[in-house]
């Protein structure tokens, strides 16, 4: 694990986005950042659930989004505590614990958090977040649920599902759909 976090580290340090030749950690979504942070201020518990992997989100979650670590929600592979070379350490296993996507989403919130979001929010590109979503709205208290279409060719780049199946949800279910083209102003703070 300790190998892995300096690899990862290193890499977050200098490597850059092939289009916008800026660091991957310069590529945060200003109105969402701004949205956790209204949402932190006024008492909301903020969470990142990713399909990513848990442990490399950990380590610019704090500093791109001002999630804690510990509220990161990600896939993760199996783990075990070993002695290798006299020392203890967390030793990462080559088999996967928990894929955070799809219906993995749901699975990895409830583990974390034990209940539904009052508020979820997910992307369009691969119906990914449709089950964390409708998890959310499942909750026996009022919810929300948000779905950011990325439909900006110029400012990010334009994606969508070829079966349209995050913006048919969307629709069939009654979530709130925010336009990157159309709802906001910004994307990147450099922009």
């Amino acid at each position: 694990q300790a190998e892995f976090d300096q690899e990862a580290r290193a890499f977050l340090a200098h490597a850059t986005h092939p289009q916008f030749d800026v660091l991957y950690t310069e590529l945060a979504y200003v109105p969402q950042v701004e949205l956790l942070a209204y949402l932190q201020s006024n008492g909301f518990q903020t969470w990142i659930s990713s399909g990513g992997g848990i442990d490399f989100i950990r380590l610019f979650s704090e500093s791109m989004y001002g999630i804690v670590p510990q509220q990161v929600i990600g896939s993760y592979l199996k783990k075990e505590y070993r002695q290798i070379d006299g020392d203890l350490t967390i030793w990462r296993l080559p088999q996967i614990e928990l894929v955070n996507d799809k219906e993995g989403k749901p699975v990895g919130i409830d583990r974390a958090v034990g209940q539904p979001p009052v508020f979820a929010c997910g992307n369009v590109r691969s119906g990914g977040d449709i089950a964390m979503l409708t998890y959310s709205q499942s909750a026996a208290y009022p919810s929300f649920q948000l779905l950011i279409n990325h439909d900006d060719d110029v400012r990010e780049f334009a994606y969508s599902e070829p079966d349209n199946a995050s913006l048919d949800a969307a629709r069939q279910n009654g979530w709130s759909v925010a336009s990157m083209k159309t709802d906001w102003k910004t994307i990147f703070s450099w922009q």
